[in-house]
């Protein structure tokens, strides 16, 4: 018996000792859905400074091909019918290739970038596209709403989670035309940082870019709280494959630190006999311990299938051991995606399984997978996101109709979503200044924890301290508690 498969039976024995329940969320929608008719796929999902939910997809024209949609609705998936047009938005003239990252600005701005085909069909340019609130493209912004991103042709992955700036994994190319072929050589990978119209942060790494090491192909990367990134993907992939993860630093320098030399890289294929494999997901937890979603592909002359897995390392970059085997845990699934979350003191893992069917199960604290918690009805589940409270997830894809429409669905994990925090003496705690900027001060020394509105933990502290340095956080509502004392104050 080999070492997937003796994993694979592991997991299938894992009982765990919570009352676990995952429901549709009825008071969401319809029935706990929302349905829009006349569009396609939903692949981008976020909500704006009131809550109301911004969902970003494809929906077909009448000329048979796709045009960039945005569906607006309330908190509750009640369709906004003053947004662009019966509360739709689209982008006509040019056809959608794929939408690759969407934010919501601080003034509720909404931008996408995607791929479009150019006019006349002659090839196909990276646009940013801004529209108001209103679901009008943003005349101010660009040509008419719209921004040629020239520099993202060759991008692997963006991310889009900061409102200030985006990341954007690339790879540089040359291209030689002998005759009639087209031959492409990989040059080297890269991090590269943006606003959001289009211009290059000159102060990160060289001059916008930061140089991945030893051929680490990006396919994912995550702002740590700390505010450095870290980076994932293949390593050695111009030559051999391996697994790959590396940290930059604010300024996109290689944190030397972290890893061996600045990265940790291991060639996981003849340990698990896999003929490929990468790292495609990233998550943090309040500790600075990184949880990473991967596939691999195993080959044989039935043909080929992928599994997935999780592995964990310290926030130095080590692989913690205790987790499955040698940091990792496998599983018999199609794709784990970046759909992982933490509700509590719990973690919820969103996966396809081998009969397509989208499905969220528990997940222990040494990575074993429990039981399957629920099932979605949505056919194509492209995102998903905590909505509100820590135990609601909103899921957003497409429902299983002839012709496929966007759809959303909400349920409830119904998890004990308390967390827990360190005995301080009781007694009353002030905070200052409210609203802050950089630091917010306490009036005397405490532990503390920081969360935002979706419940994360985003700054932590046992220690007690007289003060915690904020200038990282985004400007907006956050809570921060002690013990069983929580205090909501606002980051300017």
């Amino acid at each position: 018996m080999n070492k997937i498969t003796t994993l694979l039976l592991t997991c299938s024995l894992v009982l765990n000792g919570y009352a676990q329940k995952v429901s549709l969320d009825n008071s969401f929608g319809q029935n706990g859905k929302t349905i829009i008719p006349n569009t396609g796929e939903i692949y981008l999902v976020d909500f704006d400074n009131q809550g109301n939910i911004i969902a970003v997809g494809i929906a077909k024209n009448d000329v048979g091909k796709y045009d960039l949609t945005i569906a607006k609705t309330n908190a509750d998936g009640i369709i906004d019918e003053s947004f662009g047009s019966g509360g739709l938005a689209k982008i006509s003239g040019r056809s959608i290739i794929s939408p690759l990252g969407l934010t919501i600005t601080d003034d509720n701005k909404i931008v996408v970038i995607g791929g479009f085909s150019k006019v006349q069909a002659q090839g196909y340019e990276t646009l940013i596209v801004r529209f108001d609130g209103n679901g009008m493209l943003d005349e101010h912004f660009g040509d008419s709403g719209r921004v040629n991103f020239a520099a993202a042709r060759d991008v692997l992955f963006l991310n889009c989670e900061s409102n200030d700036f985006m990341l954007l994994g690339g790879v540089e190319i040359k291209r030689n035309e002998v005759g009639e072929n087209m031959y492409v050589t990989t040059i080297s990978y890269y991090i590269s940082k943006y606003d959001y119209l289009g211009n290059p942060d000159e102060n990160f790494g060289d001059r916008g870019k930061a140089y991945l090491p030893g051929g680490l192909n990006p396919r994912a990367a995550k702002i740590l709280h700390d505010g450095s990134i870290a980076v994932a993907g293949a390593y050695n992939s111009l030559s051999d494959h391996e697994l790959g993860l590396c940290k930059l630093t604010p300024a996109g320098e290689l944190d030397t630190v972290f890893g061996n030399d600045g990265i940790w890289h291991w060639n996981t294929m003849p340990v698990f006999d896999l003929s490929y494999e990468g790292f495609y997901g990233i998550w943090e937890d309040s500790n600075g311990n990184l949880i990473l979603t991967g596939t691999g592909r195993h080959t044989n002359e039935s043909g080929w299938r992928d599994t997935d897995f999780l592995s964990k390392f310290s926030a130095g970059g080590i692989p913690d051991t205790g987790f499955g085997e040698n940091g990792f845990y496998w599983f018999d699934f199609l794709g784990i995606s970046n759909k992982f979350f933490k509700v509590g003191e719990n973690y919820v893992c969103i996966t396809m399984t081998a009969d397509c069917a989208f499905k969220m199960y528990y997940v222990n604290a040494d990575g074993s997978f429990g039981n399957n918690l629920y099932t979605s009805s949505l056919n194509y589940l492209h995102d998903a996101k905590i909505q509100g409270s820590p135990n609601k997830i909103l899921l957003a894809g497409a429902c299983p109709t002839k012709n496929a429409n966007f759809a959303l669905e909400r349920v409830i994990v119904d998890f004990d979503v308390s967390i827990p925090f360190v005995d301080i003496p009781s007694g009353e705690i002030k905070i200052y200044p409210n609203p802050a900027g950089e630091s917010l001060f306490f009036g005397r020394q405490t532990a503390y924890e920081i969360l935002n509105l979706q419940g994360n933990v985003l700054l932590t502290s046992e220690t007690p301290v007289h003060s915690v340095s904020i200038a990282h956080l985004e400007a907006g509502i956050y809570f921060v508690r002690f013990g069983n004392r929580v205090l909501k104050f606002v980051k300017e």
